[in-house]
């Protein structure tokens, strides 16, 4: 995508990483959402049968729908701009360590940041998956109860 050497991190190098960040995110989640499905009303507490078992294996893809471009799209620009943040701090040529490093510190900057959105959506979407209430039911309750906790 971008060389280390980059001076600058222009709009026209953004929108790569976005758009590639965008569509594999989605692509990702939906793929493999009926398995996620599973795994969590296996974990839920009601047990797998009351959660919902294998009916309605797509429940609670909404939230993650929404959710997984932007949160795939933050995780991506934020790599790809840290990466360049980093380059351009370098005073010397980088080595393959300094790289490396370079790649670590742009991959957890990139994870943080996406968290932000990823944590909240997960939150709705796990909830939906193992129980039989729409997600922007749980969605309000998750902010009513985060209001009336503060």
């Amino acid at each position: 995508m971008l060389s280390m050497d980059s001076k600058t991190f222009s709009r026209s190098q953004f929108l790569p990483p976005l758009l590639a960040g965008a569509a594999a995110g989605t692509a990702v989640d939906v793929s493999l959402f009926p398995l996620d499905t599973i795994k969590t009303r296996l974990q839920s507490e009601n047990g797998f049968w009351k959660a919902g078992g294998f009916r309605n294996i797509y429940a609670g893809i909404g939230p993650t729908v929404l959710g997984s471009a932007p949160t795939a799209a933050l995780f991506f620009c934020s790599y790809e701009s840290t990466k360049v943040l980093l380059g351009k701090a370098s005073r010397k040529p980088a080595s393959s360590r300094t790289l490396a490093t370079h790649h670590m510190v742009a991959a957890m900057t990139g994870e943080v940041i996406a968290c932000i959105l990823r944590v909240p959506v997960e939150n709705v979407k796990q909830k939906s998956q193992a129980s039989r209430e729409r997600s922007s039911h749980i969605y309000r309750t998750i902010l009513r109860e985060e209001v009336r906790n503060r």
